[in-house]
Formats: structure tokens, sequence, C-alpha cells
């Protein structure tokens, strides 16, 4: 590997400038790109409870929290308490978050468009099969370590 290249540095500022740029783009929604995350998981999975969105963002609680407080404050979110379980909330969205998702659908493909904008598809497939097990990786160190 190459002396002074670091993949640690490296996916740091492909996230910092991920973060700067979603900023931008999500400010006038009175959101931010860390709430955004749990948009996402809640688009795919309607209705989880607090504490396995957390699970599924690998992001402790009062984080969460606070992320949820924002999202159900601005209206892209409701909680109700868990039928199953009284002492957890079910997490729903709302119209205005369903009404935000082309939006945000179009923020995130035009920011991979600038990201991949000199690749031809091998070499996007290949990036992305590359960060995929580099991914893996990381989270089988994580598991090793706990």
């Amino acid at each position: 590997m190459e002396k002074n290249k670091s993949v640690g540095r490296i996916v740091s500022c492909i996230h910092r400038f991920t973060a700067i740029n979603l900023h931008k783009k999500l400010e006038k929604y009175n959101i931010g790109p860390g709430q955004l995350h749990f948009l996402m998981v809640l688009y795919h999975n309607e209705g989880i409870n607090q504490e396995c969105l957390s699970h599924k963002l690998m992001i402790d609680k009062a984080t969460s929290a606070r992320a949820i407080k924002k999202l159900e404050e601005e209206g892209y979110i409701t909680r109700k308490v868990d039928e199953n379980d009284k002492r957890a909330y079910k997490i729903s969205l709302t119209e205005k978050a369903y009404n935000f998702k082309p939006i945000v659908r179009q923020i995130l493909h035009e920011w991979r468009d600038i990201l991949l904008i000199d690749f031809n598809e091998k070499e996007k497939k290949t990036l992305l099969d590359l960060l995929e097990k580099l991914s893996k990786n990381a989270k089988k160190g994580i598991e090793k370590s706990e």
C-alpha cells in the first residue's frame, strides 16, 4: 500500500464531504444528515420500535432519542406506544415524510452521481463491491472486539 494513503483517512474525508453536502441540501427541510439516516431506515421498516431502529443504525439510545424527537417535532414521524410492549414506542412515518421521500432520493442520487462522475460501469461495480467488503470486514472487527 502507498505510504501516505490511509483507508481510514479516505473514508473519513468522503464521510465529511457527504455530511457537508447533505447538511446544505437538507437545511431548508429542517433536518440534518443524522436524522436522514433514521428516515431512510424507516422508509424500509415502517412501524419498528425505537430500540430496533437504534440497533439497525448502530447508534446509542440517547442519540436515537434526540434524532427521533427532532423528526417528530418537524412532523416527519409519530410515536405510539407498542401494544405488545408498553415500554416501547413504534415509529411511523407521516404524510410529510412520504412526500419527502422523492426529494431524499433525488438528493442522494445527485450526490452519488457527483462521487462517481469519472467512473465507468465496471469501475462503479468494482468500487461498490470493494466498499461492501470493507464494510463487512469493519463489522466483523467490531463483533470480534465485543
